[in-house]
């Protein structure tokens, strides 16, 4: 009897047991199926993904990752895309309310070397709320694996780059190395050339130093000349006035000066086509001009023949002129009448 009551207390003992194991792993692994806001996030690798996985909204965990398939490339017409890896997302229906269109998720790690899980950006709150059920393209995770093999492939055509242009290399080491000598002794030139010249540097900072004062002195005295620029403005409001008036002025000399360079255009243009007398002075003003010179061409003419009789001594001009007798007698008498003006009056 005691043996038979010992063994229902064990396999009562059992039973607690194994049904407290059920009850924590329920809990802690979140096995009791999907039963809360559901996303399913596809991605081209899951990139170490565990069922049960945490699921993160801005930093608080909102569920688990319910189940990780496998579909390889095959194509969703619900979505038109094809699908490598699609992971199913149980949130908590709250939080899971809390997502919109746009939505980002990002597959993460806790730490360096941690836990993957994914961190869930929820969008823009302005876009409609993500539906339960919803399918959406998740963020490329950063594979560690490429990222390695990319460097190894860098490394490489650097290694490769080095051992082609050795001598190049060593080259540019050295003349490095000669341009730091080659600055190292420029610096201490520099020092000893300053502290040689001591003295003639301090006066030099001294007369800037008094420069500085006085460009100082000269800023002062244009702000107060200058005061709060009402007598600039003033000036400028004159001038700007002058200029308008002087404009005004101008107009009038500038449209008779285009008025006149018109004129003296088309005058250019007769005088190329006509005759320059009929031009100017007009048909009946030729006709004119012509009869006078006419007439003058006719008493030049008179003249030179008058001119001519004299030359050759005809006439009484001629005959006064040419007569060199006859000459010296007027003179004689002109200077007799000169010396003795009383013989116009009276004669012996």
């Amino acid at each position: 009897m005691k043996q038979r009551s010992m063994e229902l207390k064990v396999g009562a003992l059992v039973l607690f047991c194994i049904g407290l194991l059920v009850a924590f792993v329920l809990l802690l692994g979140d096995l009791g199926g999907a039963t809360g806001h559901l996303v399913h996030v596809d991605y081209a690798t899951a990139s170490s993904l565990k069922p049960g996985a945490a699921v993160k909204i801005a930093g608080v965990t909102a569920g688990r990752i319910s189940t990780i398939s496998y579909w390889g490339g095959k194509r969703d017409e619900a979505v038109g895309r094809n699908v490598v890896v699609r992971v199913t997302l149980d949130l908590d229906p709250e939080m899971g309310r809390t997502l919109h269109r746009g939505a980002r998720f990002y597959v993460s790690t806790l730490g360096v070397l941690g836990e993957k899980y994914i961190e869930v950006d929820p969008g823009d709150f302005d876009e409609p709320l993500l539906v339960s059920g919803a399918k959406v393209a998740g963020e490329p995770p950063l594979r560690f694996e490429v990222v390695s093999m990319q460097l190894a492939r860098v490394a490489e055509i650097v290694a490769r780059l080095l051992e082609d242009n050795e001598q190049i290399v060593r080259d540019l080491l050295r003349h490095s190395d000669e341009t730091v000598v080659a600055a190292r002794a420029a610096v201490d030139e520099a020092g000893a050339l300053v502290k040689d010249n001591r003295a003639t540097v301090r006066e030099v900072i001294a007369r800037l130093d008094d420069t500085g004062v006085k460009i100082d002195r000269v800023v002062d005295a244009l702000q107060i000349a200058v005061g709060d620029g009402r007598a600039v403005r003033r000036s400028i409001a004159h001038v700007e006035a002058f200029s308008d008036r002087l404009d005004e002025g101008s107009r009038p000399v500038i449209r008779d000066a285009r008025q006149i360079a018109r004129n003296l255009e088309e005058l250019s243009g007769r005088l190329r086509d006509e005759p320059t007398a009929e031009v100017v002075f007009g048909k009946e003003g030729q006709a004119k001009v012509l009869g006078v010179l006419d007439k003058v061409d006719g008493v030049v003419t008179d003249a030179r023949a008058v001119t001519d009789n004299a030359r050759q001594g005809r006439g009484t001009v001629g005959g006064i002129l040419m007569d060199n007798e006859l000459f010296m007698d007027i003179k004689l008498l002109l200077k007799d009448l000169k010396r003795h003006p009383w013989k116009f009056i009276w004669r012996e």
